[in-house]
């Protein structure tokens, strides 16, 4: 347990941090208050936190800040950064950690890894394989809407899809918060095929293009962009129900789509949707396999102790990239105009999931995978790290203020995001969307988004103070200059 001494001395580097950032913002982590388990082994390096295997070539890795989105029309939009943002843009030294007890402290770093490993990690890997597997096997309910266009049961069978869509959706979300490892390696490319909000905007153009195209002999989806794959490019096709294309003119591929009847339309949309499909299927099944002591077993290089260091790195890394760069500011801040990256009063069409309407679901998942990852489930997990570091009321504050988000959410009876952004339109509007983010407690009628936005803030804030100081790691480089 820490000394009066350094209980005092984390609350002057917590208070000179909030003084120079404006009461939220980056830097790396000040010096080690409490420091979990030194390595006997191995030195403390910058290079522990920056080499780390499990978030390699994410678009957050640079310390140059990444905002949450830098232009509402570019079709690839990257300035999002990833949740396996690693710290090779953090400045400071982050100590090596495993299970060898230090001067402070006799808590296990590794054994917490591993638990966070068996109880989230890979339950939720395995819950995302299965689930696409369902969704796109022959006789699945997407198959069957497919099957079933121009028909009677249409409509039924198209709900039935989307019902599943949804649920596939679900377990996306609480994957998409701990992308280390395989999902992260090779720039996210498994993480993409499955999902590619956090790295790109979806691009409807080439999406429409994509379909046309893949009815040719030669078409390979791996050729195609991640803005045009993957879960979110599946909902444009199956919820969205305008089916002329979104090209311009000049697009030689579409030039004839508009006059095609509906029904081929709809059937040669839920063909490429069936292909996405697949492919997602595919990778989270390769992403699943790879954590698997009968795969690659990336999971006993996670709980190893040697790895501990750089492996509580980039989960932190991940963890604070998804509730402040992602969460917060992509998902909810960046619609309603509170990031001043949006060019104009409000951007609705950044929003998340617009077609499915799914946008506060996929916060609230995000927020509950944080939680169980925070909480190392059933087992060890971060709380535990900070309370045997002599912070109870930190610790257990982070959960109360992360759970007071998915109350918000689970209690909304509001418009979606996409309504709420559309309808800030003026200064009026504008003005109580701003004093909901301010004051988020309660939420404002009306300008939920913008309060649970405020509420996530909250969060935030005592993730780049509180928990990297506690924790001993770095700000990942996207979140280090961002002040808000």
């Amino acid at each position: 347990m820490l000394s009066l001494t350094k209980k005092l001395l984390f609350a002057l580097i917590a208070s000179t941090i909030v003084s120079a950032c404006g009461g939220g913002g980056g830097g790396s982590s000040p010096a080690p208050v409490a420091q979990q388990q030194q390595s006997t082994t191995q030195s403390s390096t910058s290079g522990s936190s920056s080499s780390s295997s499990s978030s390699s070539s994410s678009s957050g890795s640079s310390s140059t800040s990444t905002t949450s989105s830098s232009s509402s029309s570019s079709s690839t939009d990257t300035s999002s950064s990833s949740s396996t943002s690693s710290s090779s843009g953090s400045s400071g030294d982050t100590s090596s950690s495993d299970s060898s007890s230090s001067d402070d402290s006799d808590f296990d770093v590794a054994n917490m890894l591993k638990d966070i490993a068996d109880n989230v990690i890979m339950p939720n890997y395995a819950d995302l394989a299965a689930k696409t597997a369902e969704f796109s096997k022959d006789g699945g309910s997407l198959a069957n809407y497919c099957a079933a266009i121009g028909t009677d049961t249409e409509a039924s069978t198209r709900t039935t899809a989307q019902t599943e869509w949804k649920t596939v959706m679900a377990a996306i979300q609480r994957t998409e918060t701990h992308p280390v490892g395989p999902a992260g390696n090779n720039s996210d490319s498994l993480r993409n095929r499955i999902y590619s909000f956090a790295g790109q905007h979806l691009n409807t153009c080439e999406l429409d293009q994509s379909v046309i195209l893949s009815e040719e002999a030669d078409f390979e989806l791996a050729s195609r962009s991640s803005n045009q794959r993957g879960h979110g490019a599946l909902e444009y096709l199956l919820f969205n129900d305008t089916l002329t294309h979104t090209c311009a003119a000049i697009i030689p591929s579409t030039q004839t789509w508009d006059a095609l009847s509906e029904t081929d339309r709809k059937t040669k949309r839920c063909a490429y949707g069936k292909l996405l499909a697949a492919d997602i299927s595919t990778a989270s099944a390769t992403v699943n396999d790879a954590w698997k002591a009968d795969g690659s077993d990336y999971r006993a290089d996670f709980i190893a102790s040697g790895n501990a260091g750089e492996n509580i790195q980039a989960l932190s890394d991940a963890l604070i990239v998804m509730m402040d760069k992602q969460a917060k500011d992509r998902k909810m801040s960046y619609p309603v105009g509170i990031k001043a990256e949006c060019p104009t009063i409000s951007c609705p069409e950044q929003t998340e999931s617009k077609y499915s309407e799914t946008s506060f679901d996929n916060v609230k998942n995000n927020v509950q995978s944080f939680i169980d990852i925070y909480k190392g489930g059933t087992g060890s997990g971060f709380d535990d790290l900070i309370t045997d570091a002599d912070f109870a009321d930190t610790a257990a504050s982070i959960e109360t203020t992360a759970q007071a988000v998915i109350t918000a959410i689970t209690n909304n009876s509001g418009t979606s995001i996409y309504d709420q952004a559309t309808a800030i339109n003026d200064a009026t509007t504008d003005g109580a969307c701003t004093n909901a983010y301010s004051a988020p407690d309660p939420v404002t009628a009306g300008y939920s988004a913008c309060s649970i936005a405020g509420l996530l803030k909250r969060v935030t804030d005592l993730l780049k103070i509180d928990f990297v100081t506690i924790v001993n790691v770095n700000l990942p480089g996207s979140v280090q200059s961002d002040n808000d």
